[in-house]
């Protein structure tokens, strides 16, 4: 698939480094400043995904533990970009390769 934009290519990149559905929309929450907030995360993840408040933590969790997200203070995420744009640059590269694009 021809990424389309950079939110296309960053869900792609989200998509290589988090191991389950849950970590991925997390994730995405969290990198497309949809909320950084625990309490806020957790209400989309509930009325979207109807998973528990306890996963959901857990899932953030997670997702610090790998660097993909940083909890910058007691409740609060932001995204990791030093993490996650050289994995977006690896895939743009893959696919421009893969097209015989330089």
């Amino acid at each position: 698939m021809r990424v389309k934009s950079v939110s296309d290519l960053a869900f792609k990149a989200l998509d290589f480094l988090t191991e389950d559905e849950d970590e991925l929309w997390v994730a995405h929450i969290v990198f497309d400043g949809q909320a950084k907030e625990t309490g806020k995360i957790q209400k989309i993840m509930k009325q979207d995904c109807g998973n528990s408040y306890d996963s959901v933590q857990r899932t953030l969790k997670r997702l610090v533990e790998k660097g993909i997200i940083i909890r910058v203070l007691q409740g609060k995420y932001e995204p990791n970009l030093g993490m996650l744009l050289p994995k977006m640059i690896d895939l743009l590269e893959a696919e421009q390769e893969a097209e015989g694009v330089e």
